[in-house]
């Protein structure tokens, strides 16, 4: 068994389900792993930027200035049918809507 710290996570950095019963050292830092995901060598799943501790954000992501992204919010690529005209009627208090 490893010896884990109060802030180490105790689920497999891979596979996310089964318990961590190993350690594997890189470059990058300490992967801790259930023993199927460390004999296999699974890739983690997730990378913990320090700087910010936020799960998945790479240094691509940021802008110079810390902040994701740039420019105004965007529509998504498809926001669906347009909304009826006129708007119907609500439903009487207490009955579902229709």
């Amino acid at each position: 068994m490893i010896a884990l710290s109060a802030t180490d996570v105790r689920t497999c950095e891979a596979c996310w389900i089964a318990p961590v019963a190993a350690a594997r050292y890189t470059p990058a830092g300490r992967d801790l792993l259930c023993e199927e995901c460390a004999e296999g060598d699974y890739p983690r799943r997730v990378d913990l930027f320090p700087p910010y501790g936020v799960y998945g954000l790479t240094p691509r992501k940021v802008t110079a200035d810390g902040r994701h992204g740039s420019g105004h919010p965007r529509l998504p690529p498809d926001p669906g049918p347009q909304l009826p005209t006129p708007p119907p009627t609500p439903s009487p208090p207490g009955t579902p809507p229709v």
